[in-house]
């Protein structure tokens, strides 16, 4: 019984630790590439000391997905190339503000870059992009969804939103910066 029930706190354990974000940066130049293994197409050649965002501590092929917080490209890096830093904790506000009720079952979000940098939405696993200053319609099955918004030279920002069906919703990003 007491085997069970460490390897399930184990288990618990390692689930919470893989659904988080963290900051790192790059110990020694490596190439951010397209996919999990040396072979993929090279996105950029990242120096020494060059931050990233780490999207999960679970990596494929011991590789770990993350963004390159100056140009926003997002990648593979072999993980003995990254030092995991500072956590990111998930924004526990909702961003989605609801505007009302819709006629379409699906929610519909209206969301609007009010920045000078193109913004990127991941919605579970859909991209959207965002010009700068645009404004756009997205249209969305109910239901609960991850989302992370980058842009370059910007911390991503993530967090969890519940959408309903004939529901519409807004959203304006933007930048905030904080001195510590």
């Amino acid at each position: 019984m007491k085997k069970k029930l460490l390897l399930f706190f184990f288990v618990l354990v390692s689930n919470l630790t893989f659904s988080q974000s963290y900051l790192g940066t790059i110990t020694k130049q490596v190439n951010l590439r397209s996919d999990a293994s040396g072979y993929g197409t090279i996105l950029k050649s990242l120096k020494p000391r060059t931050q990233i965002f780490i999207v999960s501590l679970e990596t494929e092929n011991d590789y770990y997905n993350v963004i390159d917080i100056t140009t926003d490209k997002e990648g593979f890096v072999k993980k003995s190339f990254v030092k995991v830093g500072k956590l990111v904790a998930k924004s526990s506000e909702s961003v989605f503000t609801p505007d009302g009720q819709s006629s379409n079952y699906k929610p519909e979000v209206k969301i609007y870059n009010n920045t000078t940098k193109t913004l990127t939405l991941k919605m579970n696993t859909e991209l959207f992009y965002f010009s700068p200053h645009e404004t756009k319609n997205i249209s969305l099955y109910p239901g609960e969804y991850d989302f992370r918004a980058s842009a370059p030279g910007v911390i991503p920002y993530i967090g969890t939103e519940n959408l309903s069906g004939n529901q519409s919703y807004s959203w304006q990003f933007y930048i905030s910066t904080r001195y510590r």
